[in-house]
């Protein structure tokens, strides 16, 4: 992976061949990448940003089967999620953890008709699910998964139970049921830890912030889209992971296809202790009237709420809207009517592009969520194309070996590491009870000198991966951030360096939480850009156009009041002389 400039031009291939080139550092491309990798082929993957920034950093935050694609009769999605989200249970238990959800039911037979007659396309009109088609549902959910069975079985509770268990619940609540998903508490680090994931095939290599401008037959010309400078590399075999994106990039790669149709999904944070109390950490996945299905869970002290699914017709201008923000809160009044949800309440706000089939259906609901595989040669013949269509988060690993040992095939290249029951990064020796949790907080407390309650954050947060941290911290001296006591310089040091950051958003929104927790406002940004710069050696030109590039985004995409004015202030009155960097 590339680092900061000075390293990013010494690692941007120059004439150098590839077996694969992948386009796209979404989770699915990520895959593609480790899968590949692992079975020693030499593979580039370019992202025009960073790495998991765009569908890949907008999901839900859940690992789950997709109880409701059952109404589309996409049984086979739905047996794969299941099948997907318990390998990540064992092979990525740092991040993925089990997930009780409730569901409030309203009636015993409403949404039977509609179910029935989905498939043949005599309704077209979603309808809220009774009992009888949720006890459906939920029992293909413990079909699917009776040789696997990880997680609890489903329950149902009478009206009485629900009342009892859920006295917030709206009065029309007719009965509720309980069954297990599971959540994911930072996907954007699991994502750079698959990356990571290549064995010993040195040989591959990931840009984020590299865009394939052109291509020339078998030549490809790469753009640095910080600095501008280009290069050249050939490969004869491509792989389209740009997401929503794809038709684009395909018709720029010389392939008209139109395979693709987005939806918008959004999302918010709220901070609201009594709904985060009476959640008492389950997920509460309800329906509004017209069917459409919403969710609600505790999220790192808050309460994740989503999502929305309209279609979208500018890709790149994609923000939640403040019509979206409304129907989330309106929609929750039916199942909790009596707490009441300001605007002021939310923190953190995302919106992203599901990349969905293009299809015909009444609704964004029916388009199917399943991944496919299309591929094809460029108009000239000279490259293999390999488009990725669909896909969600629960089922990248899945996705990944499908269209690897496509390309293995193609390549008359036999597999020779399955990722099925592979552990990822800090997954790795993951201590499983409390009593091997303090054994290892122990001996690194032991080791590495620092506290058994901070060893305890850092296993939390990456895993078996926290001794090299642990042992960088060791390293020198360090400081607590006086903005974020959470973390310390040497830790978001340690990040900057060594995983391909170039923009201080890269550390608060994807290698950290601490823009999805709400963390962020103008003193973060002031501290956490100062410490970016630092690292990476800007001077005062650069550090500027990275708070405005910064607080832009922050504005427009997540609805946080941020001020490069008030940002460059606390600069002025906190550092010696006005400095943007540490001397």
């Amino acid at each position: 992976m590339a680092g900061d400039g000075t390293q990013r031009r010494e690692r941007l291939p120059q004439d150098a061949h590839f077996d694969v080139v992948i386009v796209g550092g979404g989770i699915n491309g990520i895959s593609v990448y480790r899968e590949l990798s692992l079975q020693g082929v030499k593979v580039l993957l370019v992202e025009k940003e960073d790495f998991c920034s765009k569908a890949s950093a907008a999901l839900s935050r859940m690992i789950h089967g997709g109880l409701r694609y059952l109404e589309n009769g996409e049984f086979a999605l739905v047996r794969e999620s299941l099948a997907e989200r318990n390998r990540l249970l064992v092979n990525a238990p740092h991040y993925v953890q089990p997930l009780v959800t409730t569901i409030p039911i309203f009636s015993r037979w409403s949404g039977l008709f509609y179910a029935l007659f989905n498939f043949t396309g005599l309704m077209d009109k979603p309808s809220r699910r009774g009992a009888l088609v949720i006890k459906l549902g939920l029992w293909f959910y413990d079909f699917f998964t009776r040789r696997d069975q990880r997680l609890p079985k489903h329950r149902f509770f009478s009206q009485s139970e629900t009342a009892a268990r859920w006295p917030q619940f709206d009065s029309a609540v007719a009965c509720s049921a309980d069954y297990y998903d599971a959540w994911i508490s930072a996907p954007e680090r699991l994502a750079m830890e698959v990356l990571s994931d290549t064995g010993d095939q040195s040989s591959s290599l990931a840009c984020n912030y590299t865009e394939l401008l052109a291509r020339d037959g078998q030549r490809f010309t790469l753009r640095d889209t910080l600095t501008g400078e280009t290069s050249t590399i050939s490969a004869d075999k491509l792989v389209n992971a740009t997401g929503a994106w794809v038709d684009q990039t395909n018709d720029r790669l010389g392939l008209a296809s139109g395979y693709l149709q987005g939806t918008k999904g959004s999302h918010i944070i709220v901070r609201h202790s009594e709904l985060l109390a009476e959640l008492n950490g389950h997920m509460v996945f309800y329906e509004n009237p017209e069917g459409r299905v919403c969710i609600l869970f505790p999220y790192y002290g808050n309460v994740l709420i989503g999502s929305t699914d309209i279609p979208v017709a500018d890709l790149d201008a994609v923000t939640c809207t403040g019509e979206e923000i409304d129907y989330m809160l309106d929609s929750l009044k039916a199942v909790f009517p009596a707490l009441v949800i300001e605007r002021e309440d939310i923190v953190y706000q995302f919106s992203g592009v599901r990349p969905l089939p293009s299809v015909k259906t009444s609704t964004t609901g029916q388009i199917p969520r399943s991944h496919a595989l299309r591929v094809d040669s460029t108009e000239d013949g000279q490259v293999r194309l390999y488009s990725l269509i669909g896909g969600k988060w629960t089922t990248f690993r899945a996705f990944g070996e499908e269209v690897a040992d496509q390309i293995l095939s193609d390549m008359a290249h036999t597999r020779r590491i399955s990722t099925a029951d592979r552990p990822i990064g800090g997954g790795r020796d993951f201590p499983q009870t409390d009593i091997e949790r303090k054994a290892f907080t122990k001996a690194a407390h032991a080791q590495y000198a620092l506290s058994e309650a901070r060893a305890e954050m850092l296993l939390q947060r990456y895993g078996t991966q926290c001794l090299a941290v642990m042992a960088y911290l060791s390293a020198g001296e360090d400081t607590v951030l006086t903005s974020l006591p959470a973390y310390t310089r040497r830790e978001l040091m340690y990040l900057i360096e060594h995983e391909a950051v170039c923009r201080t958003l890269d550390v608060l929104q994807r290698r950290t939480s601490v823009a999805i927790q709400g963390q962020i406002d103008n003193q973060v940004l002031a501290e956490v850009t100062e410490l970016v710069a630092a690292t990476l050696g800007w001077n005062e030109q650069q550090t500027k156009q990275d708070l405005a590039e910064s607080c832009r985004q922050l504005q427009l995409h997540h609805g946080l009041a941020v001020s490069t004015e008030q940002v460059e202030q606390i600069w002025t009155t906190s550092f010696s002389g006005g400095n943007y960097v540490y001397q």
